[in-house]
């Protein structure tokens, strides 16, 4: 879900290295406010403002032309966000130092409740879960270290998630990857009861979601599992929905797609920059599934691993590096099966989408392209950037410019996404585990 280079959690610091503490001011101001006579009062004033923020959300998402399922309004402007996101992590710190530093945020305390509504409500991915913890037991405050394991996605990439798959009353829906299961809460009013499968690695989140979602009275069957396997108990699913990214369309939950059906999710290279939206649609038992390139993406699958490039932001245009005229001028951000072809075809890029000039960065080894409008091209490094980002303009170029390309499931398992038919069609592989397996062979003889 990050068009940036990194999601706004990542680090290197794994290690936990504190703890977050309240003070005993802190407890006696809660447990003050909690036996007041105006606790009730309080409560009454919190879920004004949640709905008047959750109608504040909707309406931006209906001015920015995100939202224009009714449908879907309806079950955005009911679902109470701030019961499935009760506490959040922000960052506090200024960009990346070793360790990251986070503070938890408790929508129940007086001191955090107006920062915490505004977070959940604003449409920003919020950050839910750290170094895997319980989510009962999280106390407020400022820790150091450790990863971010789980974050509610942007909501205008859920909606536009769940708007694209058409959901009806009455179809059934699984859903990969639940995190604190507002997607599945969304669903699900639109849905009906029992219509919602939720599956989530997590066994701590499959706690949390499954009892919150319980408090909002929606009837969401939430599964510890892989979101790789899906979940064949209930199947076959009218919709499919993948709430992270993955590298190759997995096959077994395809089996689980009702005929009729549709399935949708991102695929990833291993750069987060330009991440492809998969349309898989199944008809009289046949698989049909195009790729288009999307602005935004969900983060990868678990094990999955993303090239970063925050060792650099700071050397790239501070060091000296080499100068000449370019022959293409920077792509513009519209040309998005450009930027899908690219992500796979010149892997190990990235961009800083925060740097005033085309800024492409290879991490691995230690290069990168800085390129204006002008065609001045700013290079350092080994590898031939702006060169492997020129030749796939000319490759795009002469298939037609294609904006979505077919993924076709070959018989032995292994996945190929091209633009046509034609010898000028740009194509490449994915790296499903089949391909994985015969390269082995091949690299063994």
């Amino acid at each position: 879900m990050w068009p940036t280079a990194d999601p706004p959690w990542a680090g290197d610091a794994l290690a936990l290295t504190g703890t977050g503490s309240t003070t005993h001011d802190d407890a006696s101001l809660e447990a003050a406010v909690s036996h007041s006579p105006f606790a009730a009062s309080l409560a009454e004033a919190v879920a004004q403002d949640a709905a008047q923020a959750r109608q504040a959300m909707v309406h931006r998402l209906e001015e920015q032309k995100t939202l224009t399922d009714p449908l879907l309004r309806e079950a955005l402007l009911s679902v109470q966000r701030e019961v499935l996101l009760p506490r959040a992590y922000v960052r506090r710190d200024s960009g990346y130092p070793d360790p990251v530093v986070f503070q938890l945020l408790d929508g129940a305390h007086p001191q955090d409740r107006e920062e915490w509504l505004e977070l959940v409500y604003s449409g920003a991915s919020v950050l839910a879960q750290r170094n895997g913890e319980a989510l009962e037991g999280q106390v407020r405050g400022r820790v150091e270290g450790g990863r971010i394991t789980s974050a509610a996605s942007v909501v205008s990439m859920t909606v536009q998630m769940l708007q694209n798959l058409r959901l009806r009353p009455g179809l059934s829906y699984l859903e990969l990857g639940a995190g604190p299961g507002y997607s599945a809460a969304v669903a699900a009013h639109v849905l009906g009861a029992g219509r919602v499968t939720a599956v989530e690695r997590d066994s701590e989140m499959v706690s949390a979601a499954a009892s919150r979602l319980a408090a909002l009275g929606l009837d969401v069957e939430v599964v510890a599992g892989e979101g790789l396997d899906g979940h064949r108990d209930r199947a076959p699913y009218g919709r499919i929905g993948f709430t992270f990214s993955v590298p190759y369309l997995p096959v077994n939950v395809m089996e689980q797609l009702a005929d009729g059906g549709l399935l949708l999710t991102h695929l990833t290279a291993d750069s987060p920059s330009w991440p492809g939206l998969v349309t898989v649609r199944k008809d009289s038992g046949r698989w049909e599934a195009t790729v288009r390139g999307s602005r935004l993406g969900h983060v990868p699958v678990h094990g999955y691993s993303w090239v970063s490039l925050h060792r650099h932001k700071d050397r790239v245009g501070t060091e000296p590096g080499r100068h000449r005229a370019g022959p293409l001028a920077p792509p513009p951000e519209e040309a998005r099966g450009f930027w899908l072809a690219l992500a796979h075809l010149a892997p190990g890029l990235v961009r800083d989408f925060s740097a005033a000039r085309l800024t492409l960065i290879a991490p691995r080894e230690d290069s990168w392209a800085l390129v204006g409008p002008d065609r001045d091209v700013e290079e350092a490094g080994p590898r031939p950037v702006w060169d492997e980002v020129c030749e796939v303009w000319e490759r795009w170029e002469r298939a037609g410019r294609p904006e979505e390309y077919r993924l076709e499931v070959a018989a032995d398992g292994r996945q190929y996404v091209t633009s046509s038919a034609s010898a000028a069609a740009l194509a490449w592989e994915l790296p499903t585990p089949a391909a994985s397996i015969e390269d082995e062979g091949e690299r063994g003889e």
